[in-house]
């Protein structure tokens, strides 16, 4: 069963991680828009380091409310951004294109966002 605590730290993860997902989403709409010749791997590569600082210090200072190290949030960032470009790749073999896939990406690896957030850079 969740604890107390552990359920608004859930809920206070759902806030920014959406809010880093509206920033990275955002980003990445608009240069979708700007350049739409732009390819989806590098769409995703700009919007992953825009809120990449949105969300270390949202959950730094929000989230888990720890003093985290940067070092170790940016090596979960980039093994989540891995695991979005296998994702995004698989869904870009199958068909899709443009924004449905870097969302559907983007938002799978909200768990192992947050599992080796918990358990590792704010422990």
């Amino acid at each position: 069963m969740i604890t107390k605590s552990e359920f608004w730290r859930l809920f206070r993860f759902g806030l920014v991680g959406g809010g880093a997902t509206i920033v990275d989403l955002g980003i990445a709409t608009l240069c979708l828009h700007l350049w739409p010749e732009i390819s989806e791997y590098l769409v995703t590569s700009i919007g992953f380091f825009v809120a990449f600082w949105f969300s270390f210090f949202g959950h730094r200072y929000v989230t888990f409310q720890k003093h985290g190290k940067v070092s170790k949030f940016l090596l979960v960032a980039l093994s989540s951004l891995g695991v979005r470009y296998v994702l995004l790749s698989v869904l870009l073999w199958i068909g899709l294109s443009g924004l449905l896939p870097i969302v559907i990406a983007t938002l799978a690896v909200t768990v192992l966002t947050y599992v080796l957030s918990r358990i590792w850079v704010f422990a």
